[in-house]
């Protein structure tokens, strides 16, 4: 494991990082789906065991997923009842923390939580994040980015906004400071024509990006230039059932730690697994 300098927007330091990821396109097969139980399932990420965490926009409450399928109903402290806007969700389990974002009303929450106890999310913090333009255009995607892979050195939350204009940016996972702008290669947003779901590959450290209007997956690696991140298409690649047909409405994306990627679609509350060849 190097070491490798950082300095980028009030980074100073000399952090671990792994070894430099390999750049190839990943490549997947479609290996089955599972129900969320989720009505209007709006994104996924996974937890510590094979499990994932699923939430939707008009639930007070997320749903656990374990390795067999079983669901259990998790609990969120301070969401009004029956009108979450739970966007985006993403777990840093290096210190349990669970962050969801709330769409409409452009603000980030933090929990303490430990997906191995019994206990209920303790909610610890709120912060804002104002991307401007229509208030059902914030913050549509979230993922959580390791220091060992971020292009910062330091960790991070990933934020996707949906359009009007489509950002990607990169805000420290305390909240403080701006969200630094990811400037993206006019050959993902030319493949994307809105941002729907991002998660952070754990083989490659490469971010995958969705559209739900192209039904489209990118897999883009992000370049430190200077004070600057820059996003580069490695791939793109559509998003198809077991026959064929369009998966429709995709609202979230997870890996889990064998690399396989899970794509979360709204209307029937499914999870499709991508195994990685």
């Amino acid at each position: 494991m190097g070491l490798m300098p950082t300095s980028v927007s009030g980074w100073n330091r000399t952090t671990p990082r792994r070894s430099a990821p390999e750049t190839a396109a990943a490549r997947f097969e479609l290996a089955g789906t599972m129900k969320t139980g989720m009505p209007e399932a709006s994104d996924v990420t996974s937890l510590p065991g094979g499990r994932f965490l699923v939430v939707g926009d008009k639930k007070d409450s997320a749903v656990i997923i374990g390795a067999d399928g079983k669901r259990t109903k998790l609990e969120l402290p301070g969401l009004k009842n029956g009108n979450s806007q739970l966007e985006g969700v993403a777990f840093d389990a290096q210190r349990n923390h669970l962050f969801v974002s709330r769409e409409e009303s452009r603000e980030l929450l933090r929990y303490e939580w430990n997906p191995d106890k019994s206990a209920a999310p303790v909610l610890e913090k709120r912060f804002e994040v104002d991307g401007g333009g229509p208030k059902n255009k914030g913050v549509e995607g979230l993922a959580y980015v390791p220091g060992d892979v971020s292009p910062t050195g330091e960790p991070q939350l990933l934020l996707a906004k949906e359009g009007k204009p489509r950002e990607l940016s990169l805000l420290g996972d305390g909240g403080k400071g701006k969200p630094l702008p990811i400037k993206l290669e006019r050959e993902v947003l030319a493949v994307c024509r809105d941002f729907s779901a991002v998660a952070i590959d754990p083989k490659t450290g490469h971010l995958f990006l969705s559209s739900d209007e192209s039904a489209t997956v990118a897999q883009i690696k992000l370049v430190r230039d200077g004070d600057k991140v820059i996003g580069k298409l490695v791939q793109s690649f559509p998003l198809r059932d077991e026959k064929g047909k369009t998966l429709d409405r995709v609202e979230g994306l997870s890996f889990n730690d064998q690399g396989d990627l899970f794509v979360l679609t709204e209307n029937t509350g499914l999870l499709h697994r991508l195994a990685r060849k």
